[in-house]
């Protein structure tokens, strides 16, 4: 912004620099088809490698909610960090496993900006506080040439199952000690966390 109001030269005062610098875009709860927004990382998922390609999700969010950003091949790489704001260039969006998805592939972009964004209620994701009760046995599944770990715990009345990294997150982690789990997701009735989620000890 502060290039645009050297650029004109007092021409333009600062909320008609923001509006040039920041054009008004759809919301996340608007978002639909093809797509440009901005947003603010929440939750970022690691990279994983698909075929021949990569892919890396991400909870983004702002004013109007939240959802999944799926960013595929180079975008995948892109050096991003939770807190951090962006804006979605050409992303695509569709009903994904988490319900509202974004996609960004190689006709698409991420660009980090400077701007303020407020988060409003997340709807598709939620957080657990308390008391760790009971640790299962974890599972091993084959998926291709893949194998998949689950494990089920359990904190206060809640089930919830662990995906993968998510199994090592609670390997140190004592029956009775306090936990919070943020970024998890409900589906089919039942809670799970996968490598969006985080789990910490309080």
């Amino acid at each position: 912004m502060d290039d645009l109001l050297k650029k004109f030269d007092g021409l333009l005062d600062e909320e008609a620099a923001r509006m040039l610098a920041f054009p008004t875009l759809p919301k996340i709860c608007e978002a639909e088809g093809s797509v440009g927004l901005y947003a603010r990382i929440l939750s970022l998922g690691k990279i994983k490698k698909v075929g021949k390609s990569f892919v890396r999700n991400a909870i983004i969010g702002d004013e109007t909610g939240c959802c999944v950003l799926a960013l595929w091949g180079e975008n995948a790489k892109m050096e991003l960090k939770e807190g951090c704001i962006i804006k979605i260039v050409n992303g695509y969006v569709k009903n994904g496993y988490y319900g509202k998805e974004i996609n960004v592939g190689e006709r698409g972009e991420i660009r980090r900006v400077r701007k303020k964004i407020s988060i409003g209620e997340c709807k598709n994701f939620f957080s657990i506080k308390g008391k760790l009760v009971k640790k299962m046995p974890t599972e091993v599944y084959l998926n291709g040439e893949h194998e998949r770990f689950f494990k089920k715990i359990q904190v206060d009345g809640h089930i919830i199952t662990l995906i993968d990294e998510k199994v090592k997150d609670v390997k140190d982690v004592e029956i009775g000690n306090e936990i919070e789990i943020k970024w998890a997701y409900s589906k089919n009735g039942k809670i799970y966390v996968d490598d969006l989620g985080k789990i910490m000890k309080k």
